[in-house]
């Protein structure tokens, strides 16, 4: 098992890339943040100042209009017509488009062809009047007097409020990109920080291989995404490290059962090779072919165990008659003479995979017969939606800190057993098939004071459903830790 530098590592080594498209996004989105910020300022500025303008004129064209309306044209007083307070130019338009009125200076002809009804009010921007420099904004207020209709336009002079709204332009303009730079700035100097954990989690991440994965990358105390990253990445490393634990400790249990019966096969075929004799009937009866045997049912096992850490067990699922299984291998181990059996069963019918089921509970007779005294009991119920087969045998019984255990792969108990064929396979099977069907296996002890081991079946177990882990339970408080290894297993 080798730790690459690809996938998470690699993403990790661009933490330069991501800094820098980092500060180029902040930059992009200050930038048009800013601009229509300093145009949103812009058009309110040059908003407020045209309202501006039109309170003063349109509250000078007011006063004259109101005065046209008591008196007439007559009533129109000359100071009213001077420019000031904000009014440079003052005309009084009749409904003929003559000036009848207007302030010194102004033009003789209108400034804008309008006849405004009485009353009324309406405002003109970007004005221009011959002779004048600049552009005006302008009021037009409507007025009557004796069937007589005037319009008074009023003007107020724009120069110097737009140039201070270009002087605010030229401005924004040019702190926009000193902000901009400012901006980017603080977000590289950031962003580099935040990610100065990551360079060292990169580093140490770079120094673990595949004969060092007990190391870990250092955590960064703030509870942030960095940190998460951090705890994440050492969870990953401690599942490697157990992964990769666990494999090697498959394959030196492999390999110390498989050394056994070879021993014994090469250790006969080379006294007979070096002896230059053949070998006996009786001897390959009674060593060769039993050891052959074992350690083809000990290969057969390990590759279903493999192909179930793969891929999961493939189940052919089938409408099955429980008692019928549960009976035939009953009346197998009865012909063998192995043990006295009691059996109890009630009809039930299933959905599971007939051979598998068969399998797991052949491991589980077997078992219970290989460390049974005289007797092995075979019960089977029905609980809610649930089969339950039980199988107890009179033994020595399995402690309750290893009743786990046995579960486990070549999991080997120091008790006193009389037959020490197996592998510690057998229970790890019936887990893994009991599994697949969505059930669960659990150990408890006998009321003869043996062991007991009791397996639930889903009566119905859809197609598609998904693997869930094992259950394993016991009838008393678990101790998972392994016990010393004997020759001896369940």
């Amino acid at each position: 098992m080798a730790i690459t530098r690809k996938g998470l590592p690699h993403v990790i080594r661009r933490r330069g890339g991501v800094r820098a498209q980092s500060t180029i996004i902040a930059a992009a989105v200050v930038t048009v943040a800013l601009a229509i910020g300093g145009m949103a300022m812009l058009f309110m500025l040059h908003r407020a100042n045209n309202e501006a303008m039109y309170r003063s004129t349109g509250r000078q064209a007011y006063q004259i209009a109101s005065a046209i309306d008591r008196s007439g044209i007559q009533g129109v007083d000359m100071d009213d017509l001077a420019p000031g307070a904000g009014v440079d130019v003052i005309q009084v338009i009749d409904a003929s488009g003559r000036v009848v009125r207007s302030s010194p200076g102004a033009p003789s002809r209108p400034i804008i062809d309008v006849d405004q009804a009485p009353r009324t009010y309406r405002y003109f921007d970007n004005v221009q009047i011959s002779g004048f420099a600049g552009e005006f904004c302008a009021s037009a207020v409507g007025a009557e007097h004796d069937d007589e209709y005037y319009t008074v336009l009023a003007l107020d002079r724009a120069t110097g409020v737009r140039h201070s709204e270009w002087v605010t332009g030229i401005i924004l303009a040019a702190e926009i990109p000193l902000l901009v730079v400012v901006a980017a700035g603080a977000v590289y100097l950031l962003v580099g920080r935040s990610l100065r954990p990551v360079s060292r989690m990169t580093k140490r991440v770079n120094e673990i291989t595949a004969t060092a994965l007990e190391q870990r990358v250092p955590v960064p105390s703030a509870d942030d995404e960095i940190s998460t990253l951090a705890t994440t990445m050492n969870d990953m490393l401690s599942r490697l490290q157990n992964a990769r634990d666990g494999q090697l400790r498959f394959v030196a249990d492999a390999s110390h059962e498989l050394r056994s019966p070879l021993t014994t096969i090469v250790g006969i075929l080379d006294l007979a090779d070096d002896t230059d004799s053949a070998l006996d009937l009786p001897t390959v009866r009674t060593i060769l072919l039993p050891e052959a045997k074992r350690m083809q049912v000990m290969v057969d096992d390990l590759l279903m165990l493999a192909r179930a850490d793969e891929n999961g067990l493939t189940l052919n699922l089938d409408e099955i008659d429980l008692d019928d299984v549960v009976a035939a291998e009953v009346g197998r181990v009865r012909s063998l003479g192995s043990a006295r059996i009691r059996l109890h069963v009630k009809p039930i019918r299933m959905v599971g995979d007939s051979d598998k089921i068969t399998r797991a509970l052949r491991n589980v007779i077997d078992n219970a017969v290989r460390h049974a005294r005289s007797t092995v009991s075979v019960s089977m119920r029905a609980e809610g939606d649930d089969a339950v087969v039980t199988v107890a045998d009179d033994g020595v019984g399995i402690p309750v800190r290893d009743r786990d255990v046995v579960f486990q792969r070549f999991a080997r108990l120091d008790v006193d057993r009389r037959n020490q064929f197996g592998a510690g396979l057998g229970l790890a099977i019936v887990a893994e098939i009991v599994h697949a069907h969505g059930g669960s296996a659990s150990i408890g002890e006998s009321d003869t004071g043996g062991a007991t081991v009791t397996i639930r079946l889903p009566l119905s177990v859809p197609v598609d459903s998904e693997p869930t882990p094992p259950t394993i339970t016991t009838d008393g408080p678990a101790d998972v830790s392994p016990s010393p290894q004997t020759s001896q297993s369940r």
